[in-house]
């Protein structure tokens, strides 16, 4: 069976029997989601990795202990959540300069943000997806303009086609996505993108 097949009581089921195969299934749904909710907190890539990581071990030696798939994501949030903080008063108190442990501190507001960076970590997890049904030239064009920051004349240089081809190629892409969003979502959609870099 393969792990999108999996429904929430085979999930549960499976948890409770050591299945792996759960637990790879979890991981590839929410892994890449927790990793960017993590990275905006703390600023640092390596460092979220390594929290989500973690989790998911803290997650599966207490796995017994869910019943529905809104326990277990609720637990990745507020425990990624959580790790970051305890990971920026670790650092605030290695820089022993309150201006320094001010200035990397959550606020009362940035904690309250927390929930919107779940529903856009959630929209960024649909994107993912979505770009993988697309047409190989169309998806690898997709992924080297917004997910690795090349510009057109240096995609062109790398795949060997014209400036030209990348533009209608990516074009392409666009307009399958934007089918892919509902109005609301689509408009999220731009705004992810124009928020990377580019």
């Amino acid at each position: 069976m393969k792990s999108s097949q999996f429904t929430e009581i085979q999930i549960i089921d499976g948890l409770k029997n050591n299945d792996s195969r759960v637990f790879d299934h979890l991981f590839n749904e929410y892994y890449t989601q927790l990793q960017y909710f993590a990275e905006r907190l703390v600023s640092n890539r390596e460092e979220a990795q390594d929290i989500v990581i973690t989790v998911f071990r803290k997650f599966w030696s207490i796995k017994d202990n869910f019943q529905t798939i809104n326990n277990i994501k609720a637990f990745f949030y507020i425990t990624v959540r959580n790790q970051c903080l305890d990971f920026l008063r670790y650092r605030q108190r290695l820089n022993e300069v309150k201006k320094e442990y001010e200035s990397h501190l959550l606020t009362a507001d940035e904690l309250k943000q927390s929930e919107h960076l779940i529903i856009e970590t959630d929209l960024i997890n649909k994107i993912y997806k979505e770009v993988q049904k697309l047409p190989n030239r169309c998806r690898e064009i997709f992924i080297l303009t917004y997910f690795k920051g090349l510009k057109t004349k240096e995609i062109a240089s790398a795949l060997q086609i014209s400036e030209s081809a990348v533009t209608t190629q990516r074009s392409l892409a666009i307009k399958y996505l934007k089918h892919a969003f509902s109005q609301e979502g689509y408009v999220f959609f731009c705004l992810v993108l124009a928020g990377m870099d580019v």
